[in-house]
């Protein structure tokens, strides 16, 4: 009995880091890792996603220079942010987190005001696709992971989102979200060395 809730523990934190890498993008290897705590309801996530992520991405992930990891950190003073952050990370499970994460900021202040997460996050999705990810975002399994994010938030000191933690041959330094040419800047200069 004891081998089984044994292996029943493994499982379960493989499932939960199976599913975190599928939140995260580039390649592990890259030089540098900018761990990202963000919540789905808050307007200055929305402006990172907006201005920053993008053009993040296209001009140093998806060219192996930067490995991108998401965090959910929802904040409590924010009515809908854990609903969408357990919908975002049960898509993760579908490999549609990038499509989830780009509507729930998109339309950010309907569901805020509305409360319609599954109407929105089900938008992006195909009917089977809506009906795993429902069942997905009840799980206990996709609780753990959110929970997860918020208590690496705590320990890493985050008392706000967006927070950026970038980190560079074992050194971690903070950065201020929303503005690209300074992150750019900052970035060139570590790559160069």
């Amino acid at each position: 009995m004891r081998k089984i809730f044994a292996g029943s523990g493994l499982l379960f934190l493989a499932l939960c880091a199976w599913g975190s890498q599928m939140r995260n993008r580039g390649i592990a290897s890259a030089p540098i890792t900018i761990d990202v705590y963000s919540d789905f309801q808050c307007p200055a996530c929305k402006v990172l996603h907006d201005r920053t992520i993008a053009p993040l991405l296209s001009d140093y992930v998806d060219r192996g220079k930067v490995y991108l990891v998401n965090h959910e950190y929802p904040l409590p003073m924010h009515a809908h942010a854990l609903e969408a952050a357990y919908y975002a990370c049960a898509a993760s499970r579908l490999g549609k987190y990038a499509q989830v994460s780009d509507v729930l900021f998109r339309t950010q202040e309907t569901w805020a005001n509305n409360g319609k997460v599954d109407e929105t996050v089900c938008s992006v999705l195909s009917a089977d696709e809506a009906k795993k990810v429902r069942a997905l975002a009840k799980d206990p399994a996709i609780a753990a992971e959110v929970k997860q994010d918020i208590q690496a938030g705590q320990s890493a000191q985050v008392n706000q989102t967006p927070t950026m933690i970038l980190t560079y041959k074992a050194k971690q330094y903070r950065l201020p979200g929303g503005n690209y040419e300074i992150l750019r800047r900052f970035l060139d200069q570590l790559l160069a060395n």
